[in-house]
C-alpha cells in the first residue's frame, strides 16, 4: 500500500511553535496506519526528509517526508479495534487434563500462543519468526 498527501509539520522556533505544510509518502505498515487515521489525527513519525534543489519549474527547495514508522498519539481512528482471542484446543473427556482439573493440586497455567503484529516498512528482508525473543 502507498499513501501520499500533505500534512502539517509542527516545530519549535525561537518565537514559539510554528506550523508548516509538508508533503509526505508512506509504504507498508506506516501507510496502513496513516490510511486508518481520521483527518486531523496527530502522529509521531520517523522517516527520511528528502530536500530537492530548486529548478526551472520549482524556484524554491521542495521537501518530501518519507514516513517509515508512525504512532497515532491524538485524534480518532477510522478502524475498529479487533479483539485478540487465544484459541486453546479442548481436551477430550477422560484425559490427563481432565484428571488434573479435578485434582486437589494447584493447576499449572498452560501458555497460549497469540499472534503479535510486527511493524514493517514493507522492505524488510529478515524473517521475524526466527528471531529468538
Amino acid at each position: 500500500m502507498n499513501v501520499s498527501g500533505e500534512c502539517s509539520f509542527k516545530y519549535y522556533d525561537r518565537s514559539g511553535y510554528k506550523v508548516r505544510p509538508l508533503r509526505f509518502q508512506a509504504y507498508g505498515e506506516a501507510a496502513v496506519t496513516l490510511n486508518n487515521a481520521a483527518v486531523g489525527a496527530i502522529h509521531v513519525v520517523s522517516g527520511r526528509l528528502n530536500i530537492f534543489k530548486p529548478n526551472d519549474t520549482n524556484p524554491n527547495h521542495q521537501m518530501l517526508l518519507t514516513v517509515e514508522r508512525t504512532v497515532v498519539v491524538g485524534g480518532q481512528s477510522n478502524s475498529e479495534s479487533i479483539p485478540v482471542t487465544a484459541v486453546v484446543p479442548a481436551a477430550p473427556v477422560g484425559t490427563v487434563a481432565d484428571a488434573i482439573a479435578h485434582s486437589p493440586l494447584p493447576q499449572t497455567h498452560v501458555p497460549t500462543q497469540v499472534p503479535i503484529p510486527v511493524a514493517s516498512n514493507g522492505k524488510a528482508t529478515a524473517e521475524y519468526s526466527e528471531i529468538p525473543f
